[in-house]
Order: structure tokens, then C-alpha cells, then sequence
């Protein structure tokens, strides 16, 4: 506590002394052989005014204070000299939380949004995801879904919700090899060697985890499962009406395969009619391609089973903010950042009706992963739960620009005296 009242003091005595310009000044920007220094192959250190890019929030800000605020947990609970690159820049964790605590300290004090862009330039970096050609993200967004379900098997509720198996293991690759990071192999032992989980259809074929693993719940529908499994955490619904929370607690390690691409390249739908529903209607009326369908995705997600009301965790293991929270891939980009956002989202009148598209810009924090997530040009926001929620993430597919803000090393070393300038 004192000390982060003491780092809390040099930030609010810096403000004060480095508020004396308003005006935009080359000299905030780094230079083209800096540029080169400090880029990456997925991350691009940014040159160019600012205002070029940053144009303010859409969304109100208590969110936003609220994700940060619960990513500073995470930075605070875990060694302060771990480190994160952006592009070539190694940050520490002590690095990074002071950043972000600087940051909501420019929040409160700008007046307004081009206040907050001057004093962002003077005091930030910005790094922009190398994604393709055109430097662009495709974003995809999930939800918290709520299903019908019981915590008995019945001749309703027959399709098993599984816990994290007994003979689930994981070898953290970083053990062997540094470049490794956040790598993991998930395997189990059979006759004394190492051999892959079992996959997708020899669980659901061969009821083969049925003493393997605790059934936590019953649902009716395989389809519901699958669905709770992509979006990695749901609310079940008993026949009581009382809720019951089932939160991500691994998975079998095999690859995620999209059964949306499958289905496309069939020429069972359109790309542009993809989504959650139309997906769902297809399997309703075409029972007899639905496993062959489902065995397409081979990964299998495992469950805890709470009743917390608070929002579902990502790998960070804080709870998501709605419309704030995204997931990356975190051996491209580092885990935690803060981010802003640009791109178009799904709009829907009060009927759930789809409006079309419509434009979006805000900051946003790095809270979650995925199995479908992979690769510098892949994001996923998460939308919290209800049928807004569930329409809006279920239809998000379109393309747009990621950034990520770290404070200059400069400004942190007035801050934090020992922090190392790399």
C-alpha cells in the first residue's frame, strides 16, 4: 500500500511539472531509425501525430478505469521484474503497472479527448499490430451465453459437462526454452508414454472421460455444448430457475478447427451469412452431418462450476468488461496491454433487428486468449452476456486497426529511478 501510494505521488508531481505545453511537437515522436530499432515483425512502432490515429472513445469510461483496474491485479500479484515485449522494447511488470496507473492519471485530469492525445504523445508509445499487408486485424467477437441445463442426468439433460479430467497433464514448454513462452503441450500417459489428449469425437463417441472426469452438469443439446465450449464460460439455467456459473478450466490441447469455415468451403453457407444462429439452424436441420460436423474441432474445453455473479475470467484471471476486454494471441502480443481499437460492429435496433454496420473507436484492454485466436491479425472482443450480446457476437466479423500504448522509458525512469532503459 505504501508503496503504491508513494508511485501514485511521483505520478500526479510529474503531470504537474510535464503539463506546461498543450501544443504537438515532432520531437514526441521517435525517429525512422528508431522506428527500425524498435519494431517487430507483428509490432510496428508508430511515428506519425497521434491525432492521426486516436480520436477519442465512444464508450463511457467507467468501464474502461474498471479493466484497467482489474488488470493492475494481475501486474501486482506476479514478480515485478517479469518481462513483455513490445516489438523489440522488453517491459517489466513493475514497468507496466506504473504505465497504466499513468495513464488513468491523464484520464482524470484531461479535459477532453484532444487533451488526452497531446499529453498521450508526449508521454507514450504507440506500436500498431503488423497484421498483413494492410496492416489490418480481423475482429470477431464472444459472449457469455446462457443455456438451459441440470445439475441430474435426465431423459431432457443427457449431454455430459465435463470437469478437468485426472489424467490431464501440461508441459509448459518455457521449462525447456525461453522462446517458448506461454507454450504448453497438453498430453496424458499411456503405457509409461507421453501421447496426445483424446480428441473431440473419441470423448463424445466412447463416453471415455465418464471415470475420468467429474460431470459437473447435464445440457440438452451437444450443440449448446459446443457453443459454451467456443465461448469458453456460460450460465446454465436449472429447472429451478437458480443459476450456476461454468468457467473455463482447460482444454484437451488439440487444435482449434472452425466448423464456419467448413461449412463455407462445402458450399453449405455463404461467408457473408456466417454466424453463431446460422450456424445452429444449419446443424438443427441437417441432424444427420452433426457429428461429423462437430468431430470437425477436434479441441474440447473442460469446466468449473461456481455461482458467482461476477463476469466470466480470462487469462489473466481477472473478470471481463464488457466491450472492453479482447482476446489475443498472447505468444505475438503481450498479455495485459492497453490497446485502442478501430472498427466497425454489428448495430441492432430494440427488436434485435440488424441495422448493419456502424463505426467504433476505443481503448481497450488485453485481458483474455483463445483456440481460434492465433496469429498478429486475430481479435476477439467480448461482449458480456443477454440476447444483445449473443446477436451482436455472434454476427462481428469485419476488419480494422489495433494499437498498443506503453509509456517511453524516459518518462518511467523519472518514476520509477531504477527502472532499467532498454
Amino acid at each position: 500500500m505504501i508503496r503504491k501510494s508513494f508511485v501514485l505521488l511521483l505520478l500526479c508531481s510529474f503531470l504537474l511539472i510535464d503539463s506546461c505545453s498543450r501544443q504537438f511537437r515532432r520531437s514526441d515522436l521517435p525517429s525512422d531509425q528508431i522506428v527500425s530499432q524498435y519494431s517487430s515483425t507483428s509490432m510496428k512502432l508508430v511515428n506519425r501525430p497521434y491525432t492521426e490515429m486516436l480520436t477519442g472513445d465512444d464508450l463511457p469510461l467507467s468501464g474502461l478505469q474498471r479493466s484497467i483496474e482489474q488488470t493492475l491485479t494481475y501486474f501486482d500479484k506476479i514478480p515485478q521484474s517479469r518481462l513483455f515485449k513490445y516489438g523489440n522494447l522488453k517491459y517489466s511488470a513493475s514497468e507496466i503497472s506504473t504505465s497504466m496507473r499513468l495513464f488513468l492519471s491523464l484520464l482524470e485530469k484531461s479535459k477532453n479527448d484532444k487533451d488526452l492525445i497531446i499529453e498521450l504523445q508526449k508521454s507514450f508509445l504507440i506500436f500498431e499490430s503488423v497484421a498483413n499487408k494492410d496492416e489490418q486485424v480481423m475482429l470477431t467477437g464472444y459472449y457469455e451465453p446462457l443455456f438451459k441445463g441440470s445439475l441430474q442426468k435426465s431423459s431432457r439433460y443427457k449431454v455430459p459437462v465435463y470437469g478437468l479430467p485426472r489424467d490431464h497433464h501440461i508441459l509448459h514448454l518455457e521449462t525447456f526454452r525461453k522462446s517458448l513462452k506461454y507454450r504448453t503441450i497438453i498430453y496424458r500417459i499411456k503405457n509409461g508414454k507421453l501421447i496426445p489428449y483424446h480428441s473431440r469425437k473419441e470423448i463424445m463417441e466412447q463416453n471415455i472421460l465418464s471415470e475420468k472426469a467429474k460431470t459437473l452438469a447435464w445440457m440438452q443439446d451437444p450443440v449448446d455444448l459446443f457453443i459454451l465450449q467456443v465461448q469458453g464460460s456460460g450460465i446454465l439455467v436449472l429447472p429451478s430457475g437458480r443459476r450456476v456459473k461454468l468457467s473455463y478450466a482447460g482444454s484437451n490441447g488439440l487444435p482449434y478447427s472452425s466448423i464456419g469455415k467448413l461449412l463455407v468451403e462445402k458450399n453449405k453457407l455463404l461467408l457473408e451469412e456466417v454466424s453463431m444462429e446460422t450456424i445452429r439452424e444449419y446443424l438443427n436441420t441437417h441432424p444427420e452431418e452433426l457429428k461429423q460436423i462437430l468431430y470437425h474441432n477436434k479441441s474440447y474445453v473442460f469446466f468449473n462450476l461456481s455461482e458467482t455473479n461476477e463476469n466470466p475470467r480470462g487469462s489473466l484471471n481477472v473478470p471481463l468488461t464488457p466491450h472492453r476486454s479482447i482476446a489475443l494471441d498472447v505468444t505475438v502480443f503481450p498479455k495485459g496491454s492497453l490497446g485502442y481499437l478501430i472498427s466497425d460492429i454489428p448495430d441492432f435496433d430494440e427488436q434485435l433487428e440488424y441495422k448493419g454496420q456502424k463505426p467504433f473507436a476505443r481503448f481497450i484492454v488485453s485481458q483474455d486468449t483463445g483456440g481460434a485466436i492465433k496469429g498478429p491479425g486475430r481479435v476477439d472482443l467480448f461482449w458480456g452476456n443477454g440476447p444483445l450480446a449473443e446477436k451482436s457476437a455472434g454476427t462481428m466479423r469485419s476488419f480494422g486497426k489495433l494499437y498498443f500504448i506503453i509509456a517511453k522509458k524516459e518518462v518511467l525512469s523519472k518514476i520509477i529511478p531504477s527502472s532499467p532503459a532498454d
